[in-house]
């Protein structure tokens, strides 16, 4: 999963560097490499977490988006 994101934040960024600030860039990598963080991600999966749940909501989030044609 760490390397998926690391991919989608490095394509991401090469489709907006000349449309952004570096500010913004920036802001991209801090988003990318806080939701790859391995203590998160172990976390976020574990069946028995605390955040299993939201997971879930987060799922339902982005298929809705993906429906809506907002992603």
């Amino acid at each position: 999963m760490m390397e998926l994101l690391a991919e989608c934040r490095d394509l991401l960024l090469k489709l907006v560097e000349k449309h952004l600030t570096p500010k913004s860039l920036d802001r991209i990598r801090h988003v990318f490499n806080h939701y790859s963080d391995p203590e998160l991600l172990t976390h976020l999966y574990d069946p028995q977490g605390t955040l299993w749940p939201k997971l879930g909501k987060i799922c339902s989030g982005l298929n809705r988006m993906i429906e809506e044609g907002k992603l």
